[in-house]
């Protein structure tokens, strides 16, 4: 019996001691103060233990001790956002953020193919918030403003330190109200033309030319100019095409300037074709993706499958995401020779119709060299109402070439000289469908 009650005793005290573990196990995660005195207390290895947890015991301690010793109320919502901030600087990829709730609706708001603002596409180039496009009869475009400009500050407020995301939302706003923009234009580069033959849910595929996601305007190229702009906002309806023809050589050619790769722009763009094919009886077609952003990557494969009958257009792969090959959809039109006008802010969706049929050998791509964003973006939603944009994958063309950070080099380059009135580009394109040399 001695025995017996001491092997029960022993068995009571060890579930005790057990449950006096677990106690101070959550006690330690859940108040700094408290996980000091057990510290004092307990055996050493049992604080070490305890606090291994998931990794953020730290965080949450830093927290607790900013509002009980620091001198100033502090706003615990505020620094939550910041440490979000923080934890997606350490990525290097300025184009995975956080978006609040306020921020998100915004967001969305814009994915029906309209805001009020300006009309004007930006994305972080080198450390500088740099105009993409500005879409016609807008606000910006008849300000003169025009891509590869820099937002130096908006109402006076500097772009320094900023993300792309808070120097956007600073810049739209209600209709009727202004805007004061700084700018700044760097040098032209392009004053000569040099032409010859080298080589959640939703999916935004979207150069990474920098790997910080906040403006650094230290970063300026010299030789520039510094204007400012007052700009009244208005509610601007984002296009999609625009479309003329062109005579070369007794032969008829459809240009078509695409400017956004928005839900149903594909079908668009694909009446535009038919239209030019099947009525107008063009000889050729200009397909324009200068200074196009990207956009959805649906509607860049059904885009690509306008002019490629089969085969691949695009693959994705991520850590977390098996590789994914996007296939033509079928319908294309064949037989009309294609030309692909790029510059160095045709980006992410563009790149992947551009890379397609330049792999397919389907068109002869001329202009500059791309942006080189070959990554791909989803939309994670958030308990609190707000998002995250992820960068969830890279893409690749159908030959297999990882063009983020390089882009795609044109067939062609035929660089468009802003300053003058004569466009170098479609000129080059119009000689190569008479024949005639490129050569500048």
């Amino acid at each position: 019996m001695r025995n017996s009650t001491k092997s029960i005793l022993l068995v009571a005290a060890c579930l005790v001691a057990a449950i006096l573990l677990v106690g101070a196990g959550l006690l330690l995660g859940m108040n700094p103060q408290v996980r000091d005195v057990l510290r004092n207390v307990t055996p050493k290895g049992l604080s070490s233990w305890s606090s291994s947890g998931d990794g953020y015991e730290l965080q949450q301690e830093v927290l607790y001790k900013l509002r009980n010793t620091y001198y100033e109320e502090i706003d615990p919502d505020s620094l939550e956002n910041d440490a979000i901030d923080g934890m997606l600087a350490g990525l290097e990829d300025p184009y995975t953020i956080y978006l609040d709730p306020e921020s998100y609706a915004v967001f969305l708001e814009d994915a029906t193919g309209s805001y009020s603002g300006v009309g004007m596409v930006v994305e972080m180039k080198d450390g500088l918030v740099t105009i993409v496009s500005t879409f016609k009869d807008t606000p910006a475009d008849r300000a003169g403003i025009r891509s590869g400009d820099v937002v130096l500050a908006v109402d006076g407020v500097s772009t320094n330190g900023q993300t792309l995301h808070e120097v956007v939302t600073r810049i739209k706003g209600k209709e009727g109200t202004s805007v004061v923009l700084e700018m700044y234009r760097p040098a032209s580069t392009t004053a000569t033309t040099v032409a010859g033959e080298t080589a959640g849910d939703e999916e935004d595929v979207g150069k990474i030319g920098q790997t910080s996601s906040v403006a650094d305007n230290s970063a300026l190229p010299p030789g520039g100019e510094t204007g400012e702009y007052t700009l009244a906002r208005r509610t601007i309806a984002i296009p999609v095409t625009e479309s003329t023809t062109l005579e070369a050589g007794g032969k008829e050619v459809a240009y078509i300037d695409f400017f956004t790769f928005s839900d149903g722009s594909a079908d668009e763009l694909r009446s535009e074709v038919r239209r030019a094919v099947e009525i107008d009886g063009v000889d050729a077609i200009i397909l324009d993706l200068r200074s196009n952003g990207g956009g959805l990557l649906n509607e860049a494969v059904d885009v690509a499958s306008i002019f490629i009958s089969k085969g691949a257009i695009v693959s994705t792969e991520g850590a977390h995401s098996r590789q994914q090959v996007y296939e033509a959809t079928g319908g294309a039109f064949t037989q009309v020779p294609l030309y692909v006008l790029t510059n160095e802010y045709t980006a992410s969706a563009s790149e992947i119709v551009s890379g397609a049929l330049q792999d397919h050998g389907r068109a002869i791509l001329v202009g500059e060299t791309t942006f080189g964003k070959g990554l791909v973006q989803s939309i994670v939603e958030l308990s609190n109402g707000g998002a995250l944009k992820v960068t969830s994958a890279v893409y690749l063309t159908p030959e297999g070439r990882d063009i983020n950070k390089t882009g795609i080099t044109p067939d062609v380059q035929a660089p468009d000289d802003p300053d003058t009135e004569l466009d170098e580009g479609v000129e080059a394109i119009l000689d190569l469908i008479t024949g005639a040399s490129v050569t500048r």
